[in-house]
């Protein structure tokens, strides 16, 4: 049975139109991974790097994903520019991609305590099969061997209002579906690159001075797949947070993280309740992050 699951593993990515964009649980400490209208929002420059570890316990064949992205204000928090590098593995199957991001915030009020952020980002990404990794009962003689992979050039839009005490966000990415091919052979066939549709939102409610209660929520779905919905609380404590989050995927969340200075770290674990949480052991995903302070203090964007 646990061989069936590791097939399984290997080959979703490969014939579904399911889940193609790495996938965070953390994604309220990097809000920018999933929205190119953050960049430059804040009022300090954001550099994140990103470590998940999905389903461990399957071994190699479980997915592994890194993220490293920074983003950073322009012309006094007028516009904003950033990048995203990522990287993820499943078995025999990897994927390889960089995103520019472009993004351009206005004033909605006098006071200049609410914003609408418009951004979009242009990405490249490579998907490689090391078909040398594969086993068949029964190969087909036509089969090649050895590591095949495949450019697809694609965008993401996104736009966000937000304040100092809220936000509400909604981005769509891969927008062309931009098509690629997995192997040399017509055994895996065309793939495309299917349109993710994101939606999110929170709110602070500030118990005492430094002491704040954060929900949040985030709605994903893509063309002809599921949507994945995940209610989350995390709760602030001077530079000390700790949180959870339900996702209707049947896994629960548990977050914590502190502040030290201009350094951020993050910690979430995932509890998977599913069938597939027979064979695994969760799931880890570490945040580190650096806060590089603007070189003068900006009043029209927010330490959200």
């Amino acid at each position: 049975m646990k061989k069936i699951l590791y097939i399984f593993v290997l080959i979703l990515p490969l014939f579904s139109s399911g889940q193609q964009l790495p996938l965070y649980s953390q994604y309220m400490l990097n809000d920018f991974a999933i929205n190119p209208a953050v960049a430059g929002s804040k009022s300090f420059s954001p550099l994140r790097l990103n470590v998940r570890n999905q389903w461990a316990g399957l071994g190699a064949s479980a997915p592994l994903t890194n993220t490293l992205s920074f983003h950073a204000p322009v012309r006094d928090g007028e516009f904003g520019l950033g990048g995203t590098v990522f990287q993820e593995k499943t078995g025999p199957y990897s994927q390889f991609g960089l995103m520019f991001s472009y993004a351009y915030h206005t004033k909605l009020s006098r006071n200049n305590s609410t914003r609408l952020s418009l951004g979009a980002s242009a990405m490249i990404t490579q998907h490689s099969l090391n078909q040398d990794e594969l086993e068949f009962k029964n190969p087909d003689p036509g089969f090649e061997s050895g590591v095949v992979s495949s450019l697809a050039p694609d965008a993401s839009f996104g736009l966000m209002l937000h304040s100092s005490t809220y936000y509400v966000a909604g981005a769509v990415h891969q927008l062309f579906e931009t098509t690629f091919r997995e192997a040399s052979s017509n055994i895996f066939g065309d793939n495309d690159q299917v349109r993710h549709y994101i939606l999110n939102g929170g709110f602070k409610y500030f118990i005492y001075n430094d002491v704040f209660l954060e929900p949040s929520f985030f709605i994903k779905t893509i063309e002809g797949g599921p949507v994945q919905a995940d209610v989350n609380a995390r709760l602030v404590i001077d530079k000390f947070w700790t949180g959870v989050s339900l996702r209707t995927s049947k896994s629960v969340v548990a977050l914590i993280g502190l502040e030290i200075g201009k350094l951020q770290l993050g910690y979430g674990f995932d509890l998977t309740l599913s069938s597939i949480g027979s064979y695994t052991s969760g799931s880890h995903e570490i945040s580190l992050g650096f806060n590089i302070p603007q070189m003068r203090n900006r009043r029209h964007t927010y330490y959200w």
